[in-house]
């Protein structure tokens, strides 16, 4: 069978190859024996004794099938149903075939539905009960001061009325300078979600004109800084409305992002929280941006990695871009376990590791529960680094000052306190005593 895959990455498509068939069969040795079997044979892959569709199945999955015969439904011998590791190869577009576009919207068992008001998900499509959980990072941070912080972390979140105070001093800050006069332009209005939310005139990501569709500069989105005012760790934005599909993957490429956390549902309570914005499979084209739709993988019931690959148009060159999309995070509240959102964003920060270039996080209009990631992350990091004193609340106001709005609720804010306590206290039972 093709894959195109090896016209645009030879490595990924061998490191992408070898991951699928360890995930679907959980033997190191098939991995492989059939890696071994492969040749190149012009931009399609053949085994040596070119094995038919029949055989690829009884090889994958275990079962004896002809070749006509669907896969493996999640009551058979299949370990991991089919619809918990989609691989999708990318299709070259003039290979393409146009699909309706009502068929991609009526597609019930996409992951990305599932937390929408359409028809509920089957039982194979939530099944995944994966034990996968990454362990903390190596830290600098000694004991004392590890102890120390956890202690003012828990001191916070027993006494109510002092966090009630500080939260209170939070909602009367007013950030210095807070023009929004281009977000609010009679032309940016319509490209916002919410008028609550838009960039700051100070601090905003502008695109260049000249490539954009409208020859606009204008995403409501944000750089957010931390140790270095040159250059963004992270940028909040908005999530894409059906009309910035473009400006979103023009602000990933002109940025150099590799990594995207989205933390919001498509869907709430029949409240659209963002545009699907990338294929549901193959490749889709936004003005001069291709994006193929490489793998999709479901890690747990709250979380799922996409993997994407992006081509400018104009000048044909491409690079990888990882999606790790929060499924279970609600407008306005807060995960069901602290745990869970510190496992995600280890696997961000895992992907992440030995980049310079931002962080692209969103969720709807880009503050609530995206400040509240940046500023669990931002602290966190703080700490790694070997500081020795974490003030949250100063974190947070130096957030507000680059976007307005970030941390919408003070369960939020909580949440935020408990999260960075229970990852203090797991990288001190991981450090020697």
């Amino acid at each position: 069978a093709p894959f195109d895959l090896w016209v645009y990455s030879p490595v990924n498509f061998i490191s992408l190859f070898i991951e699928y068939i360890y995930f679907c069969t959980g033997h190191k040795s098939t991995v492989w024996v059939c890696f071994l079997g492969f040749y190149c044979n012009g931009s399609h892959f053949l085994t040596t004794k070119e094995l038919s569709l029949k055989q690829w199945r009884q090889l994958l999955y275990g079962t004896q099938v002809t070749s006509s015969s669907p896969l493996p439904s999640s009551s058979s011998s299949l370990v991991i149903p089919q619809e918990l590791c989609r691989q999708r190869m990318a299709i070259r577009t003039s290979e393409r075939v146009e699909r309706p576009e009502t068929l991609r919207h009526s597609r019930l068992n996409s992951v990305s539905s599932q937390f929408s008001d359409g028809p509920a998900a089957s039982p194979s499509t939530r099944s995944s009960t994966s034990s996968w959980c990454e362990e903390p990072v190596p830290s600098n941070m000694d004991i004392s001061t590890g102890h120390m912080i956890l202690s003012y972390m828990e001191d916070h979140l027993k006494n109510k009325n002092r966090l009630e105070r500080e939260w209170e001093a939070l909602c009367s800050y007013q950030a210095e300078p807070g023009a929004c006069n281009v977000g609010h332009g009679e032309q940016n209005s319509k490209r916002n979600r919410s008028d609550a939310v838009v960039a700051y005139d100070h601090s905003r990501i502008t695109l260049k004109a000249e490539n954009n569709h409208s020859n606009s500069d204008y995403i409501n989105a944000s750089p957010i800084m931390d140790h270095d005012p040159r250059n963004p760790t992270y940028i909040a934005s908005q999530g894409p409305l059906p009309s910035t599909v473009a400006d979103f993957w023009q602000m990933v490429w002109e940025s150099g992002c590799v990594v995207i956390v989205m933390l919001t549902p498509l869907s709430e309570n029949g409240v659209k929280q963002c545009h699907h914005y990338w294929p549901d499979e193959g490749s889709d084209v936004y003005h001069i941006y291709e994006v193929n739709l490489v793998s999709e993988h479901i890690w747990c019931e709250d979380f799922l990695v996409r993997s994407f690959y992006l081509k400018n148009l104009q000048t044909n060159e491409t690079r990888t871009v990882t999606q790790f999309h929060f499924l279970s995070w609600m407008d306005r509240g807060i995960p069901n376990s602290a745990r869970t959102l510190l496992d995600f964003r280890r696997k961000v920060n895992k992907c992440y590791r030995g980049r310079s270039c931002p962080i692209i996080v969103h969720c709807s209009d880009g503050a609530g529960r995206s400040g509240t990631y940046i500023l669990i992350d931002m602290v966190l990091n703080k700490m790694a680094k070997g500081a020795k004193e974490i003030d949250i609340a100063a974190t947070l106001e130096h957030l507000r000052d680059q976007r307005a709005g970030m941390v919408q609720t003070k369960e939020q804010f909580e949440f935020a306190l408990t999260a960075v306590a229970e990852e203090v206290n797991a990288i001190l039972k991981a450090l020697p005593q």
